[in-house]
């Protein structure tokens, strides 16, 4: 997660170009500009507290404050030193974290990233404020042993993936351990949240993949994308399917949701248009056998390199072993339709944990759907950000009850996923050649 472009020699000794030293230079002028504005910030969120303020106390200045007062005026680091005295530990411990945190994702991530989390954390602040939610004293009253069952609930849901990831790769060939598929999966969940959009994790997995299957890197590779198409046909399955079952309901919205109503709507044609364009990859043969698509084909062929030519028809008859094997796509598919449901179900337990009482399970499976579809655009993190807000909004819609929940149940099911995503940090940190693999995540392939 080093800078794209770093200042100096390069190993080879050949100084880097203007042009990168200029971007270098500005990169770490933003950087120094974001840190100033971030101290800043903190300063003024903890002079503004009072005296022996709780966490929660904290959280709830951070959410429901004065933002532009915050962001946009100085601070004196002389008022929050002093009152940091009479705080108790677990406010310090809590702001010394988000310090911390803080100060590295401005020094270590790469532009792209920190944006990306700033608009991720920036989302999930406004879906909080927007709703009144109070996260901390909603988390203290839930029902701790369906939050529990929330969180197993998602562990479930990547023992799916894990499952479905090794049938493809069975027909491949490539037959790994399910411990080693597991640590793959839960290190792929972590670098889902380390990285902008929603592949990120993918590219570390393919890294590892390759060096645990050498002889077959090109097929193993090829499987994670497929893993991901799999995903997606699940997700426009379970999207289409609860849009479709839920039309009375949505078509009943309140004439002030109308965007969302048009968005569900959208998201339930996309996904039978999503299933459809899937469907006719049976029949890119006939496609391909096409007199035009084949010279097509043929004048692009010239222009590929030998060894970029050979990886492809290496992908190619791999794919084709997926034709002889139509179960093994089928059971894959119904997983990854098993995976979004299990999600859906996984917010329902949260929603019922932070005492939501009016809605249905069929409301939720709407929810998740639309809201995972509108996640999986690579805008954030994970989606992280995007889906909350999505799944407030169709909240608000339903009229859920009570209204101040309404922002805590989507923001704590991130919380769960970031839970996972740490365990899948120490996962990390624990593999041999880890920062290897997550480097140089194709090269080899």
């Amino acid at each position: 997660m080093q800078d794209p472009q770093p200042i100096g020699p390069t190993p080879a000794g050949t100084p880097p170009s203007k042009p990168a030293a200029a971007r270098g230079g500005l990169t770490r002028v933003c950087r120094g500009l974001a840190l100033l504005v971030f101290c800043n910030a903190l300063c003024g969120l903890v002079s503004r507290l009072p005296p022996a303020a709780g966490p929660g106390q904290s959280l709830s200045s951070l959410v429901h404050g004065d933002l532009a007062d915050l962001l946009l005026r100085l601070h004196s680091p002389a008022p929050a030193w002093a009152l940091a005295g009479s705080l108790p530990a677990a406010t310090v411990v809590l702001l010394a974290a988000g310090f911390l945190v803080g100060v590295s994702c401005i020094l270590w991530l790469r532009p792209a990233a920190l944006v990306a989390m700033t608009l991720a954390a920036s989302l999930l602040l406004l879906t909080l404020r927007a709703t009144g939610a109070d996260l901390w004293a909603d988390l203290r009253a839930a029902r701790a042993w369906l939050l529990i069952l929330a969180v197993l609930c998602y562990g479930v849901v990547l023992m799916a993936t894990v499952v479905r990831w090794g049938m493809l790769l069975s027909v491949q060939g490539v037959h790994l351990p399910l411990g080693l598929l597991t640590r793959l999966t839960l290190i792929g969940v972590f670098f889902n949240l380390a990285i902008p959009g929603a592949v990120g994790g993918d590219l570390v997995k393919m890294g590892y993949v390759a060096r645990a299957a050498p002889a077959r890197k090109a097929e193993a590779v090829l499987t994670i994308f497929l893993d991901r198409v799999v995903g997606l046909l699940g997700l426009f399955l379970v999207a289409a399917v609860a849009v479709l079952a839920s039309l009375p309901m949505i078509l009943g919205m309140d004439s002030r949701f109308r965007p969302l109503q048009a968005g569900a709507l959208v998201v339930g044609l996309g996904s039978i248009g999503g299933v459809a364009g899937v469907l006719l990859l049976e029949y890119r043969s006939r496609i391909l056998a096409h007199p035009r698509a084949a010279a097509l084909l043929s004048r692009c062929a010239r222009h590929v390199p030998a060894r970029v030519a050979a990886i492809l028809a290496r992908l190619a008859q791999a794919i084709e072993l997926y034709r002889e094997r139509r179960g093994v796509i089928v059971r894959a598919t119904l997983l990854a339709v098993a995976v979004h449901v299990l999600l859906a179900v996984d917010l329902f337990l949260v929603g019922k944990a932070l005492g939501e009482r009016t809605l249905g399970l069929q409301h939720y499976v709407v929810v998740a759907s639309v809201a995972n579809t509108v996640a999986s655009v690579p805008i954030t993190p994970g989606g992280m950000g995007t889906r909350d807000a999505t799944a407030a909004a169709f909240f608000t819609a339903f009229a859920a009850e009570p209204v101040a929940a309404i922002g805590s149940i989507p923001v704590t099911l991130s919380i769960v996923f970031v839970l996972w995503a740490l365990v899948g940090a120490v996962v990390f940190l624990a593999s041999p050649g880890a920062h290897d693999a997550a480097t140089q995540p194709t090269r080899d392939t």
